[in-house]
């Protein structure tokens, strides 16, 4: 039986893949992982630009003389004299010089002669040139999510196309004649996919099939031809009924390993199929969410793709152990200490579901770790 580390190693050595990436536009990429540091191309705004809807003045005085309106529309003189006021809106572009943009409602007119009721009224109300971003500013760091908020963004600092890598179509296949014909899906393999689909993949569960060599081979040759990941649920064990890997190596596949010194999860194993992966995942949830994420995102990367996970450091609230020569999932409650973010592993009972409900991160490691290390986990 391999190591956690071997496993990892033998994982990474079975691809050579390029970094899978496409230039799209803005809309398209939305919900993507970003292949590339994106810089602003242009200030934004280009120009000072209005607040609130008033006057614009370049010096300060009791009046000044109404020469003419700027509109959202229009491109604002290059400077404004000190006697000088235009009309502006919330929104217009403001020339270079402005001081002060006048509420109008601190101001009065009389037809061309503009008057400032009040001392107060003298407040700048109007963004700087670039100052949302300035041409060549760093926007968004390579690995990030290009949301929908962010794009917005983008498309208003002018920029219209971006590189993201591509999105691996992900099958996850659950195993075991007792959950074929049951109403509604698979539980761990539902669990799965929401993992899977947070790591923005294209993920999708299929309905189950049961204990038998002939079913499960048939659905891992076809699921392995049309999609970049196979992840299998159950049938990983040591019994007469566990026949996941014995249909796989049936159907073609190679076994990379079979069995890992990972705990929960040691019954999971990864496999090569016409140059496809296969990470067979143990039926119960609390060994199959360690296996998928102690391989699943290795494998991606192997492949070119991008896992997206969240990674913090932080405090150690209790010591940990790990039987030597084994790594451990630590599946973990986040916990605020004085103002410290603190990682409290869960105390939960084999084949449990309630650290779905309290676990918001995992550690995995294969070495013991002391109260009051420091810690990078993975949020989940």
């Amino acid at each position: 039986m391999l190591t956690f580390v071997e496993a990892i190693k033998e994982i990474e050595s079975q691809f050579r893949g390029e970094a899978k990436t496409k230039k799209v536009a803005l809309v398209k990429g939305v919900n993507h992982i970003i292949a590339e540091e994106v810089y602003c191309t242009e200030d934004l705004p280009p120009l000072p630009k209005s607040t609130v809807d008033g006057f614009v003045v370049s010096s300060r005085r009791e009046n000044y003389e109404i020469k003419g309106e700027i509109s959202l529309l229009s491109k604002p003189p290059t400077y404004i004299k000190d006697n000088e006021a235009y009309r502006v809106y919330t929104g217009s572009l403001l020339p270079f010089n402005s001081l002060y943009v006048i509420k109008k409602e601190l101001a009065s007119v009389n037809g061309r002669a503009l008057f400032i009721k009040s001392e107060s009224a003298f407040e700048k109300n109007f963004l700087n040139t670039g100052e949302d971003c300035k041409r060549g500013e760093l926007i968004l760091t390579k690995g990030g999510i290009l949301s929908s908020r962010v794009v917005s963004f983008l498309g208003a600092a002018g920029i219209k196309n971006v590189k993201v890598y591509k999105k691996p179509k992900v099958a996850i296949l659950p195993i075991g004649t007792e959950l074929v014909g049951r109403s509604g899906p698979d539980l761990t393999g539902f669990a799965i996919k929401g993992f899977a689909r947070s790591m923005m993949t294209n993920a999708k569960l299929m309905d189950p099939v049961p204990d038998s060599i002939n079913d499960i081979a048939k659905a891992v040759k076809t699921l392995s031809k049309n999609y970049d990941v196979l992840l299998t649920v159950g049938g990983t064990g040591v019994s007469s009924r566990d026949l996941t890997e014995n249909a796989i190596l049936f159907s073609g596949g190679n076994a990379v390993f079979k069995g890992v010194k990972l705990q929960p999860g040691r019954t999971s194993g990864f496999f090569i199929l016409d140059k496809k992966p296969i990470i067979t995942l143990p039926g119960n949830a609390q060994a199959a969410v360690a296996a998928f994420f102690a391989f699943f995102p290795t494998a991606l990367q192997a492949m070119g793709f991008k896992a997206y996970l969240k990674k913090i450091r932080v405090i150690l609230k209790q010591k940990l152990n790990v039987e030597e020569g084994w790594a451990k999932v630590f599946f973990i409650r986040l916990v605020n200490s004085n103002g410290s973010i603190m990682a409290e592993p869960i105390n939960i009972k084999p084949h449990t579901l309630k650290f779905l409900l309290e676990a918001n991160a995992l550690f995995i490691t294969n070495k013991p770790m002391s109260e009051g290390s420091m810690a990078d986990i993975m949020l989940i």
